[in-house]
């Protein structure tokens, strides 16, 4: 028997935007005039804080994200210098893309040690300060008294003790909790997606109209090939962090009750991550490991591979800003299963491009019912092929950078 739709929950608010055929602010002017109005303003060279490198072996979305905005500011004439925690085996300064990046201290330390590194010059004097938090924020308005944003990816509430030990999950909480909202009560804050700048504004306190919305972009590489088809067989793909908000252990539970139902199911999860040991070992013990492949990291031509020839990208993820599986995928003319979670509500046009749902069984029905209807599913990947064309670096890059040119513009008023 088909498995019925799941229906998005009645009465669950949404923000408007959602619902709109852009979710970018149309307001934000190209990226070339906000770099020519940070020029005027005085902002020539911007110094970025960020957790963790791209090159790092935990390297995730949020490094990802800040590669491609700042190698879209150096392009369109903007200075980038770029400070992280040092990666291991790695030199401690390199040049990628033109920002100019260094990397050293550990976890901990790297917080405390940027602040100082910015303040010294140590990639060069910085008219400005993009602040990223990866859960822990760099406290910037403390130290940095010039023009700054804050880029939050989205709130850690109730993951911070799968993220960090216990004393270090408390603080994070409490600064997450009380702290941002005093500390950057004056400083620009832009976010990834309407749904979670919903729920920071109700969890973390901070009023709703500060917070803009810079949804990431699809790089050109993540694109319909029609000379790629489809696998033979139904296929599902998912990939990230092997991190406890991603959830793929619950997605190997899903998949086997899909395969039971869909006998001839192929799956693959992408990526790798402190616990990928363990859920290898659980498609073991379903005895799943001939039609559940676990690659490791792969390629960027790979993964596009892999989004090109599958039927559906599961997203089984606890707490998301956006994921950029699911649009890229999209792109790829994939159509998206995800937990109705923050970011997702957004990255996945709701029976448009994909299904929401809740809970295991629900993401279960809603894979069956979208490997088994041919019809239901390319109508899903088609219109996720020409929504995904909304999305453009260039346009996430202009926002953040505008919200520090209107930091600059206030302080020189």
């Amino acid at each position: 028997m088909m498995a019925r739709v799941p229906e998005s929950r009645a009465g669950t608010a949404k923000p408007e935007s959602m619902n709109s055929p852009n979710l970018f602010d149309q307001k934000t002017p190209s990226l070339a005039a906000v770099v020519e109005r940070a020029g005027q303003l005085g902002v020539h060279q911007v110094a970025v804080v960020a957790w963790r490198d791209l090159d790092a072996p935990d390297a995730g979305g949020a490094e990802v994200h800040l590669a491609e905005v700042t190698r879209r500011w150096v392009e369109a004439g903007l200075g980038v210098s770029l400070r992280t925690a040092a990666v291991p085996e790695g030199p401690e300064k390199l040049r990628r893309n033109g920002v100019e990046v260094q990397r050293s201290g550990g976890r901990v330390s790297i917080f405390p040690g940027a602040a100082l590194g910015v303040l010294r010059g140590e990639l060069g004097a910085a008219d400005g300060v993009v602040d990223v938090f990866q859960g822990m924020p760099f406290l910037s308005p403390l130290w940095a008294h010039r023009p700054r944003v804050g880029v939050i990816h989205h709130c850690h509430m109730g993951t911070w003790g799968d993220l960090a030990p216990p004393g270090l999950a408390q603080l994070g909480y409490l600064i997450e909790r009380f702290g941002v909202r005093v500390l950057y009560r004056k400083t620009p804050l832009v976010t990834l997606s309407p749904s979670s700048a919903e729920e920071i504004s109700i969890r973390m306190g901070i009023d709703r109209s500060r917070l803009r919305v810079g949804p990431v972009g699809v790089a050109e590489d993540f694109c319909l090939d029609k000379t790629v088809q489809k696998s033979l067989a139904p296929s599902v793909v998912a990939g990230g962090r092997f991190m406890p908000p991603k959830a793929f252990d619950r997605l190997v539970e899903v998949l086997v009750e899909v395969r039971q139902q869909v006998p001839d199911l192929t799956a693959t999860i992408f990526g790798d991550g402190p616990g990928r040991q363990s859920v290898a070992a659980q498609v073991a013990a379903h005895g799943a490991a001939e039609w559940l492949r676990l690659p490791g990291f792969v390629s960027q031509e790979e993964k596009v591979r892999l989004y090109q020839e599958a039927w559906v990208l599961a997203a089984p993820s606890r707490r998301e800003g956006w994921n950029m599986t699911v649009t890229e995928a999209a792109a790829c003319g994939t159509p998206a299963v995800a937990t109705d979670i923050p970011g997702h509500r957004d990255a996945v046009a709701e029976q448009k491009t994909g299904i929401l749902v809740e809970g295991r069984p629900a993401m279960a029905d809603a894979l069956v019912h979208l490997l088994t209807d041919t019809n239901q599913r390319q109508s899903f990947a088609d219109a996720a092929v020409e929504r995904s064309k909304q999305f453009r670096w260039e346009h996430t890059a202009a926002v953040i950078l505008n919200a520090l040119c209107d930091d600059a513009q206030r302080r020189k008023s």
